[in-house]
């Protein structure tokens, strides 16, 4: 049974003895008479409950509480005070202490109050772990979500990736289709080998086959070595064919003979060279309907649609929308402290349909995180795809600047132009626009005083018609 450590610092030695007496039916008790030996015991063992006198000789209390919670934060700290010094214990309270308890003090009540500070610290404990192995249950090699079509997804990546038959992957642009291959060949017995992939939308046929299938030196113009495709290059492991829908039908032609024979003839050669790779394909069209309209070949299709896995958009999955939110804020903190989002910004994500797919959920965290002024992002630093930033993309001289210098430039202008629209909108009505941005009013006056928008505010009602008592 686990037995909590609770430690005692207090330059009295009898009021040591007495909260010793008392505590120990609940804990083992250490002591120490001064807060220097009491950080230097901490440095070195186990504590969960720290309970410590205000007034010391040397390091005072609320001193040894702040350093203590520097470097072991998960210590719940009581602070004892004597009774004319209550303002000692609420500045305690506001520094990170638990709870504070007045001299003389009743057994009873310091019993309780440990006993609440030790079941809060094992129920904070247990969240941790709990939040913990739920995350590692959401998280697959980098695919993140709780929704059973994603569930499902990393249940047929562990069952399809031993094996070497081909997978074709369907989605949306922006679902992730390349992690879900990225995380097949991690889970197959190639992963020690290459994983490459093209696009093969990217490139022109002639150029795609090249890169493909390789080529002779002076198969063509600009050919002056022999170069090795990159299904060879890929031998052994596995290669990523993305956008298959867009490929024409010649070309696809060609792919079929390579899948059927695991060889491949650069361009300007006789002679094939034998390949071992696994495929894995990947599209955002309809091919069924591709193969019925005879814009791809069926033989083809059957070839690379060996297992099919469904990549649902996230409009389908709105419910994983906090949990890859929260990803991509730890994600693009940059070292800083991670903002978090107020339920106002959240609620804006899940309304949002999302076209762009995770792609872009992921695009408009890292553009709030750029404009938002506090710790929290509002629900106004959420920028979608609907309310387009021009001075975004055409400001210039950005690079030339520090990084701190072109953020408060963006969101200076970003600023401007959110809440002059807002106004307008309002009629400069400053209540309503405050509660259509989610800020109050206070923090909308300050940012009206600082953009100097005043003038424009009282435009905007002068504009209004007037209303005359009769």
């Amino acid at each position: 049974m686990y037995n909590p450590s609770i430690f005692v610092v207090d330059d009295d030695p009898d009021m040591v003895k007495g909260l010793v007496l008392v505590l120990r039916e609940i804990g083992e008790v250490g002591t120490a008479p001064t807060a220097e030996e009491a950080l230097e015991y901490i440095k070195r063992n186990p504590v969960d409950v720290l309970v410590t006198d205000v007034r010391m000789p040397g390091i005072g209390g609320i001193s040894l509480l702040e350093k203590v919670k520097e470097f072991r934060p998960k210590i719940e700290v009581i602070v004892l005070t004597a009774y004319g010094s209550i303002e000692s214990a609420i500045d305690a309270m506001k520094k990170g202490a638990y709870h504070y308890v007045t001299k003389p003090f009743n057994n009873d009540e310091l019993l309780i109050v440990v006993q609440r500070a030790l079941q809060d610290k094992r129920f904070h404990e247990e969240l941790e772990y709990l939040r913990e192995k739920v995350n590692k249950a959401h998280v697959f090699e980098n695919i993140i979500g709780r929704d059973w079509k994603i569930q499902e997804i990393f249940e047929t990546i562990k069952k399809v990736s031993p094996s070497k038959v081909p997978i074709l992957i369907q989605g949306e642009s922006g679902t992730g289709k390349e992690l879900i291959a990225r995380a097949i060949h991690q889970h197959s017995p190639r992963s020690k080998n290459r994983f490459l992939g093209i696009n093969t939308a990217a490139l022109p046929e002639n150029l795609l086959e090249a890169e493909l299938f390789g080529y002779k030196k002076g198969a063509f113009t600009g050919a002056d070595y022999d170069k090795k495709g990159l299904l060879v290059q890929a031998t052994q492991g596995t290669f990523f064919l993305d956008e298959i829908g867009s490929m024409s039908l010649a070309f696809q032609s060609k792919l079929l003979r390579v899948i059927q024979e695991m060889e491949v003839i650069p361009v300007g050669a006789t002679e094939p060279l034998k390949i071992d790779v696994r495929f894995i394909s990947a599209t955002h069209t309809d091919l069924e309907k591709a193969v019925k309209d005879g814009a791809f070949r069926e033989d083809l299709y059957y070839r690379l649609n060996v297992v099919r896995i469904n990549v649902p958009p996230l409009r389908e999955r709105k419910e994983d929308i906090p949990l890859l939110a929260g990803h991509f804020l730890e994600k693009w903190a940059e070292g800083e402290e991670k903002k978090g989002l107020t339920p106002g910004a959240l609620r804006r994500l899940m309304e949002y349909d999302w076209p762009g797919n995770v792609r872009e959920l992921e695009n408009v965290i890292q553009r709030a995180m750029l404009v938002a002024e506090g710790v929290d992002i509002q629900p106004s630093d959420i920028l979608l795809r609907q309310e387009p930033l021009p001075w975004l993309v055409e400001a210039e001289g950005y690079s030339s600047v520090t990084y701190d210098k072109a953020k408060e430039e963006v969101f200076r202008h970003f600023q401007r132009e959110y809440f002059t629209n807002l106004l307008k909108r309002c009629n400069g009505n400053i209540t309503l626009a405050a509660e259509k941005s989610g800020i109050t009013r206070t923090a909308l006056h300050r940012i009206i005083k600082k953009l100097n928008l005043s003038e424009e505010v009282l435009t905007m009602r002068d504009s209004l018609p007037q209303v005359t008592s009769k």
